[in-house]
């Protein structure tokens, strides 16, 4: 008998072993001793984050040049009524959260 100490091609990449101890109980879908993952509360938030900013739009540039100028004119004008809508709508949603 001769003894190689190549090691045999993975047949089957998708299924992950596990050294956690099988039970006849396993989870439908997933193989008895899998590993799996599970994301903490933060990294769920991080990730819920990352999704936002990547839905948000770019800078609109015109708009900060108009905003600008109107400083620099000293003709900007701020909406009372629109910032306290805005500061109570935010207000209200976080209360749901």
């Amino acid at each position: 008998m001769e003894i190689s100490n190549k090691v045999p091609p993975v047949q089957n990449t998708a299924y992950v072993k596990s050294s956690a101890k099988t039970t006849d109980s396993k989870p439908a879908g997933r193989p008895a001793g899998a590993d799996r993952v599970e994301l903490s509360a933060k990294a769920k938030e991080l990730q819920a984050a990352r999704e936002a900013i990547a839905k948000m739009d770019e800078v609109d540039h015109e708009k900060v040049a108009r905003i600008k100028a109107q400083l620099t004119a000293g003709t900007y004008k701020v909406d009372a009524e629109k910032i306290a809508g805005k500061m109570i709508e935010e207000s209200l949603l976080k209360e749901l959260e």
